[in-house]
């Protein structure tokens, strides 16, 4: 037994000298480790997977994705077989980990053209997907390495293939602004029009990339100006993320029509107004103002505007309709802040899945100001349009309880409705997030899920924690919330990590992770006045984890551990 278990290690650890002999280069190296083995050993030794550091492959892959030549061709030349090309591994690239990955993959997405060259004449198959579909072909059109692209090609790789998402090689070079590697495909017969599952085509991702030279490529063979599933164009994609340059392009085409690039100026300005990475007042004003002056064109006929009703998250804000009214807004940051606000919803609609962003964009900087009110009000407004279309909330509900333990560490007062408001919404996300686990849509990652429904179950025992501490001291006026904010936490008595504890677990745990943002000033475990009020409000004491440990086995262990007995 012994004799075996020293064997073992021995193949273990000549297995990772080869491995890491190929990630490396180091060629002369890896050649005298295999040369006097046997076939069978050989075989072993190349095909076998290495794990280090979240990557699971085999030596010949990782010489590929780190653009080792001459180690390739030492395992090609010298050793295959039985090394084999179709082998897949995990892989990372950049932030990205890629499940299914070939060693073909791995050269092409990294941009080693020799590589390529050496597995395709090797007979590696061009076509062979990862797990999430993505071909060769796709890797080298995301990196824009054109000569890699024509060589597949000319290989026989598919232009015509798509991901899990339905996503062609043409759309990633287009969202990516590889306009050669565009060109090259749209001559060789990419399908202009294509659409993914979320119903965008090459020009819809282009376009609201702002990459406005492929956007002219692909209307130079075209391309349509076609809706997504949530009713958006590409001039209104290239609007909403303040693409001013590829918004003039698409408004000047002679299939938009006249009300459609008002409202595409509009929603231009809207977005300057209150978008994070473009914010812009100059701009806003000037986009605005433009579209206002082409209603009241007398040229072309008036085409007066319908202001929706106004939205008390927006401070009430009534929309202008004159010209007179947007020139009041010059020099006016928070008119136009909110004039922005609504013309994006008027514009996008409530289901726009784009249309929360700048909301909590500008919600973030009254946070910052410590109007904590004003802020409230847009994150619920926010909160409330994802809930309604059935967009995850995850950022959203930690968001808050952030806020919330902010407000409570530097003594602000914070209302309990407010509370009551999230936690409710949290409680019906965790709801909806084991539905979406037990019968996950094939545009779901199933570990995504989990990991969401884990952060979610997480913020909700900071809320709890934060209500544990305004119902010490609510006024009998605030009973009837008192008592919605007991039934939400009833609500949430069942809910568990995978690890199998409660939140009365968590809440009895010293181990619990707790979110260092403003979160960590007010949120400490164990607590009991947050275990008393799960209790109270019907968390189980008696609940087992995976390894039948009781709330109340975690709390003596956090004594234990506390005290040093």
């Amino acid at each position: 037994m012994e004799d075996k278990l020293m064997l073992d290690d021995l193949t273990s650890n000549l297995r990772e000298r080869v491995f890491f002999a190929a990630r490396d280069g180091m060629s002369l190296t890896l050649y005298a480790l295999l040369y006097e083995k046997s076939t069978d050993e050989i075989d072993d030794l190349l095909n076998s997977d290495v794990c280090y550091d979240g990557v699971k492959c085999t030596p010949l892959i990782a010489a590929a994705r780190h653009g080792r030549e001459g180690a390739v061709r030492i395992l090609l030349e010298k050793f295959r077989p039985p090394v084999r090309l179709e082998t897949e591994g995990t892989v990372k690239f950049d932030e990205y980990v890629i499940e299914g990955a070939t060693a073909l993959w791995c050269a092409a997405g990294a941009g080693h053209l020799g590589i390529v060259k050496r597995l395709v004449r090797a007979g590696a198959n061009v076509n062979h997907a990862t797990k999430t579909l993505s071909t060769p072909l796709r890797a080298a059109c995301f990196d824009g390495r054109l000569d890699i692209v024509k060589y597949l090609v000319r290989h026989g790789a598919d232009i015509h293939k798509t991901n899990k998402y339905n996503n062609t090689c043409l759309m990633i070079a287009s969202y990516k602004g590889h306009l050669d590697v565009v060109q090259f495909l749209l001559d060789a017969g990419a399908r202009v029009d294509e659409r993914a599952l979320c119903g965008a085509t090459a020009l819809h991702f282009a376009a609201e990339c702002g990459h406005a030279t492929v956007v002219c490529a692909l209307l130079d063979h075209n391309a349509k100006i076609l809706t997504n599933e949530n009713g958006m164009t590409p001039l209104q994609c290239a609007a909403e993320r303040a693409r001013a340059s590829v918004v003039e392009i698409l408004a000047a085409r002679p299939d938009v029509t006249r009300a459609q690039a008002i409202e595409a100026f509009e929603l231009l300005g809207a977005s300057f107004a209150n978008d994070k990475e473009y914010y812009c007042l100059r701009m806003a004003y000037q986009y605005l103002h433009r579209a206002m002056a082409m209603r009241y064109d007398t040229r072309y006929g008036l085409l007066l505007k319908k202001p929706a009703e106004p939205i008390p998250a927006y401070d009430n804000w009534r929309e202008t309709t004159t010209l007179e009214e947007v020139e009041r807004l010059s020099g006016n940051a928070h008119a136009l802040h909110m004039e922005g606000l609504c013309v994006r919803e008027r514009v996008l609609g409530a289901a726009c899945p784009d249309l929360p962003h700048p909301i909590v964009f500008r919600g973030a900087v009254f946070a910052d100001e410590a109007r904590f009110d004003r802020c409230l009000a847009l994150w619920r407004h926010a909160l409330h349009l994802r809930h309604q279309n059935e967009v995850s909330v995850v950022k959203d509900l930690l968001r808050f309880a952030q806020v919330f333990s902010q407000m409570i560490h530097i003594g602000i007062e914070l209302p309990l409705s407010q509370v009551c408001y999230v936690l409710e919404a949290c409680a019906e996300e965790l709801r909806r997030g084991m539905k979406r686990m037990e019968k996950p849509q094939i545009i779901h990652d199933p570990d995504t899920l989990v990991e969401e429904y884990e952060s979610n179950v997480r913020t909700a025992l900071y809320l709890v924690a934060v209500a544990a501490r305004l119902l010490d001291n609510a006024t009998n006026s605030e009973q009837d919330t008192a008592c919605s904010i007991r039934r939400a936490i009833f609500r949430l008595r069942n809910v568990r990590m995978r690890t199998g504890q409660t939140l009365l677990h968590m809440a009895a745990d010293r181990r619990t992770p707790v979110d260092d943002f403003h979160t960590s000033d007010v949120c400490q475990f164990p607590c009991a006045r947050t275990a008393r009020l799960l209790a109270q409000c019907g968390a189980s004491v008696d609940a087992h984890d995976a390894v039948r440990r009781s709330p109340l086995h975690v709390a003596l262990l956090a004594y234990q551990l506390a005290t040093g007995n």
